[in-house]
């Protein structure tokens, strides 16, 4: 089933019908319940791979498309969004691969937004460690914060280099979504334009 040009989630127990982008039942008794958000990553093998080495995969018989880097060949189709009550703000992949280090803010709090080209990995950390707000830069392709000059890794927000080594940035919950299904779903979202 679709809904929205969007795939609908159904629950085995009551045959409610769930909107996977806003994960919100629309459908059925459980109609108004919202599914509790959680951080996820979608990246490639190599990169998830790199950062988990013991990581296992489940391999479904159903599935029957492989996702490679080429899906996302056309940059201007996606984006990374996130959604709080009823504000939304998007970071659109054709603006990130211009400049795939931002310091943005939304519902009052800091964010960081990266982007991994390579992977097309779009990732939101909270732009805040241990009570003070950090700006980010793109100095000679590494992640660098400005008050202290630490280097980070883009892809799971861990200091790697200098004195906030060993420190990890709180993930955001972001959605990687189609844009127009992004649209769709939160049409009174804004978007984030590289500079």
């Amino acid at each position: 089933m679709l809904w929205q040009r969007s795939l609908v989630m159904m629950d085995l127990e009551t045959g409610s019908l769930w909107a996977h982008l806003l994960g919100r039942a629309m459908r059925g008794p459980l109609q108004g319940e919202e599914l509790e958000r959680l951080h996820s990553v979608m990246t490639d093998w190599k990169t998830w791979r790199d950062e988990h080495p013991t990581t296992t995969v489940l391999k479904l018989s159903r599935t029957a498309e492989e996702y490679q880097r080429t899906f996302y060949r056309d940059s201007s189709q996606f984006v990374l969004g996130i959604a709080e009550g009823n504000a939304a703000r998007a970071w659109p992949f054709d603006q990130l691969v211009r400049q795939p280090v931002v310091n943005d803010e939304f519902a009052g709090k800091p964010l960081l937004i990266v982007f991994v080209q390579g992977s097309s990995t779009a990732l939101a950390f909270d732009g805040r460690y241990n009570g003070h707000t950090l700006t980010f830069s793109n100095v000679g392709g590494e992640l660098i914060d400005d008050r202290t000059g630490s280097q980070w890794d883009p892809a799971s927000g861990k200091g790697v280099a200098g004195q906030l080594k060993g420190a990890q940035l709180t993930p955001e919950v972001g959605v990687v979504s189609y844009r127009r299904a992004w649209r769709d779903f939160h049409p009174q979202s804004t978007y984030w334009r590289a500079e």
